[in-house]
């Protein structure tokens, strides 16, 4: 990624932070390949707990850049449903995907807000000079394999994804998400009660899978209160693990919904 483009997004996220600019949120209406750098950002987050809205509102202003290489993602997990508030957008994959992560890190447990970047770097997901960092070094060195999605319909709730990853090492996990780009909910109880919290890119759909160089196709079921004109598809590829350090991301790529 050029010194050029990385500047223009740190000036980006400059104006998401003052509120002196509105940037466009970023999206696709064609497939997308990611022979440059690309940036995978996954927050693992909770309408139950009070110190995630921060956390947030960092992975809204990123999913509002315009910068087509950063991927953000909101997982909801379901660990705090029991403490005052069910998240209504949590779910136990998520909860067994953070796990994952911490395996791979190799630390003790999960908490909330935790942010990932790329896979390999991860921090209290509200720490927005981490994460503006994090990217920036993500994005600073071409992605190692180049990735396209092209999704279609297959049913009336069901979309198939022809994946194009030409490279693509042996054991490499393509992991398919489908996210809600903007949401709110009106907490009624638990560490958010009275709050009206906002929400961007909310992972409702996720699947992983071994991937097979150098194509594939994959079918997806969609939730029927699902807005099909406010979601997209955001695919990426990674390791399965690198020793402690996380799980790196190969490459990503990004597409609307058809409709």
């Amino acid at each position: 990624m050029s010194a050029k483009v990385t500047a223009i997004f740190l000036l980006a996220l400059a104006g998401c932070r003052s509120g002196s600019a509105t940037v466009p949120e970023a999206r696709a209406d064609e497939p997308a390949s990611s022979s440059k750098g690309v940036a995978v950002v996954e927050l693992f987050t909770s309408e139950g707990c009070s110190s995630c809205p921060p956390a947030d509102d960092v992975l809204g202003d990123l999913a509002r850049t315009s910068e087509r290489p950063v991927y953000a993602l909101a997982f909801h997990v379901d660990y705090w449903d029991d403490l005052g508030w069910p998240d209504r957008f949590a779910s136990h994959e998520n909860t067994m995907r953070q796990r994952a992560y911490a395996r791979a890190f190799g630390t003790g447990g999960v908490y909330t807000p935790q942010m990932i970047v790329g896979g390999t770097e991860q921090f209290t997901g509200s720490d927005r000079d981490r994460a503006t960092a994090a990217i920036v070094r993500a994005l600073s060195h071409p992605a190692d394999v180049e990735l396209a999605v092209r999704p279609h319909p297959s049913g009336p709730d069901a979309v198939t994804v022809d994946v194009d990853a030409p490279g693509a090492p042996s054991g490499a996990v393509l992991n398919l998400a489908i996210v809600e780009r903007s949401a709110s909910t009106s907490v009624r109880a638990g560490e958010n009660a009275g709050k009206t919290l906002r929400h961007a890119n909310v992972v409702r759909v996720f699947r992983a899978a071994p991937f097979r160089a150098p194509a594939g196709s994959v079918v997806l079921q969609l939730p029927p209160s699902l807005p099909r004109d406010g979601a997209e598809l955001i695919a990426y590829l990674q390791q399965s693990s690198s020793d402690h350090g996380g799980m790196p991301i190969l490459g990503a790529a990004r597409a609307q919904l058809p409709h």
